[in-house]
C-alpha cells in the first residue's frame, strides 16, 4: 500500500541542519576522497522550495509571505537518497533459496525461477508490484532508484518491464526511476548456451527495446557461469550504438575480467567489484568510472570478500553505494541498511558513506540529484536526528521522518512532521 502524501507547489523547511553536498558537487577533480568539509553542513538553515526546485537554502533566508513553513526543529535534512543499482521490479520471492542459504545449502531456484514468475505478469501487473516495492524504498529515503530489467529475457517481456518502469516514473508518489536494460542477466531456458542467447539479444531483443526509447542504461552480468567479458562486450557495444550508457556487474563472485571491461568501455559504473584487483582498480580510475558497491548482497550471501572501498578511494575511484534490491541475493530495499554495512564492512567514513548514497550515486547515474542547492530538484530527506553521523550508526530502524520528491512544478511530500515518522519503526528522539 502506498502511504498517504500530498503535492505542494511552494513550501519551506525551517530550523534544519542542512547537508547540502555543495562543496563536493563543485569539485572538478579528485571526487573520490570525501571528508566533512565536502558535505556543506549549514546549521539553523532553511530550504525554500518553489515549482519543484530548491529556490534558496541558507541560514538567513527570507521566507516569502504566505508560504507553508515546516519546522524541522533541528533535524538533519540531506539530499534524497539515490540507489544506483537495484532489480526492484520482479514477481514472486525466493524464500526457498533463503532457507537453503540459512541452512548452509546451495540455493536451488536461482534467477531462472524469478524469470518464470515475472514472465507471467502483464506490464500493468508489474507496475502494481513495482509500486509496492518503490513505495517501500521511498519510505526509507530513496528518491531516485536505478531499476534493471533482466527477469523476462524476451523482446516482449523486457519491453513490458521497461513500460512498467516508465509508468512508475510518471507517478508523483514514487521515486524517480532510472531504467536499465539488463538483457545479459541470465541464460533463459529456451536457449542452449550464452553465445546463442547473446546473438538473440543483439539481433532481436535489443532492437525492440531500443525502439521504446525508455532504457537509459544497459547492463550485463560479467561472471563465470553467466556471460564472458567477450559476450558482455558484444552486447554492451551494441547497446551503446543504440544510444544507451553502460553499467557492468563486474567481478562480484570471482575475478573474471568485468572490471577491466567496464574500464575499457568507459562505462558509467562498475558494480559489486568484490574481487577487483589492483590493475582493474587503476583502470577504473583512468576511465573515470564510478564504483557502485553493494555490501547488502555480500552480507546476505555470506561471501568471503566485500567491495574494496578503501583501495578504490585511495586509487581515486569515486565510490557509490546501492542496495542491489532483488529477490535472490539482496532482498533489502533500504539504503539505510547499506549505510550501516558501508561503515562496518567497507570501512567507509560517515562523509564517504553519505556521499555514496547521494552525490556519488547521482554521478554514476548521470542524474541531476544528490545535492541541495538553488535550482536543484527538491528531492529531500529529513532524518530523526540532529547529527548526520547517526545515519549508518543505527540499523534495523527507519530514521526518515519526511521525504520530498520533485515532480514537474510540484513536489510530493510524504511524512508527518508533527509525529516525526513515516512508518511505525521510529527511534526515540535523539534531539537535544
Amino acid at each position: 500500500m502506498v502511504a498517504a502524501g500530498r503535492a505542494a507547489q511552494r513550501f519551506a523547511i525551517v530550523n534544519a541542519t542542512v547537508v547540502t553536498m555543495e562543496p563536493l558537487r563543485h569539485r572538478t577533480a579528485g571526487r573520490a576522497r570525501v571528508d566533512e568539509a565536502d558535505l556543506g553542513i549549514v546549521p539553523r538553515a532553511s530550504v525554500v522550495v518553489e515549482d519543484g526546485r530548491v529556490a534558496a537554502v541558507g541560514p538567513r533566508i527570507r521566507i516569502p509571505p504566505g508560504i507553508e513553513s515546516l519546522d524541522a526543529r533541528g533535524r538533519v535534512v540531506v539530499p534524497g537518497f539515490v540507489d544506483a543499482h537495484s532489480h526492484a521490479l520482479f514477481a514472486g520471492n525466493r524464500i526457498a533459496d533463503f532457507e537453503a542459504i540459512a541452512a548452509g545449502r546451495a540455493p536451488a531456484l536461482g534467477i531462472g525461477y524469478t524469470v518464470e514468475q515475472t514472465r507471467r505478469c502483464t506490464p500493468v501487473q508489474l507496475a502494481e508490484i513495482g509500486a509496492q516495492r518503490l513505495s517501500l524504498m521511498l519510505s526509507h529515503g530513496t528518491t531516485t532508484a536505478e531499476v534493471k530489467t533482466g527477469y523476462a529475457l524476451t523482446a516482449d517481456g523486457e519491453s513490458g518491464m521497461l513500460t512498467a518502469m516508465s509508468s512508475l516514473d510518471r507517478r508523483p508518489d514514487m521515486p524517480h526511476v532510472v531504467p536499465t536494460f539488463c538483457g545479459a542477466h541470465a541464460i533463459p531456458p529456451e536457449y542452449p548456451d550464452a553465445e546463442t542467447f547473446v546473438a538473440a539479444l543483439c539481433d532481436r531483443i535489443l532492437p525492440a527495446v531500443a525502439r521504446l526509447g525508455i532504457a537509459r542504461f544497459a547492463d550485463a552480468f560479467c561472471e563465470r557461469g553467466y556471460f564472458t567479458p567477450a559476450q558482455c562486450e558484444r552486447f554492451l557495444s551494441a547497446c551503446a550504438r543504440a544510444g544507451m550508457d553502460l553499467r557492468v556487474h563486474a567481478d562480484e563472485l570471482s575475478l573474471n575480467g568485468g572490471t577491466m571491461l567496464a574500464a575499457k568501455l568507459r562505462s558509467a559504473s562498475a558494480d559489486h567489484l568484490n574481487f577487483a584487483d589492483a590493475a582493474g582498480i587503476e583502470a577504473l580510475a583512468r576511465a573515470g568510472t564510478v564504483a557502485v558497491l553493494c555490501p547488502a548482497t555480500t552480507e546476505y550471501l555470506g561471501l568471503e570478500r566485500y567491495g574494496p572501498a578503501r583501495e578504490l578511494i585511495a586509487a581515486g575511484v569515486p565510490v557509490a553505494l546501492a542496495t542491489d534490491f532483488n529477490p535472490g541475493t539482496s532482498p533489502c530495499p533500504s539504503l539505510q541498511t547499506v549505510a550501516h554495512l558501508a561503515r562496518r564492512r567497507l570501512r567507509m567514513t560517515a562523509p564517504e558513506m553519505l556521499a555514496g548514497i547521494t552525490a556519488q550515486a547521482a554521478v554514476s547515474l548521470r542524474r541531476e540529484a544528490g545535492t541541495i542547492a538553488a535550482g536543484a530538484p527538491a528531492d529531500l530527506v529529513m532524518l530523526e536526528t540532529a547529527d548526520y553521523r547517526e545515519l549508518g550508526y543505527y540499523y534495523g530502524v527507519n530514521l526518515v521522518t519526511c521525504v520530498t520528491v520533485s515532480r514537474g512544478f510540484n513536489t510530493w511530500l510524504r511524512g508527518n512532521l508533527s509525529t516525526g515518522g513515516t512508518s511505525g519503526d521510529n527511534l526515540p528522539r535523539t534531539l537535544p
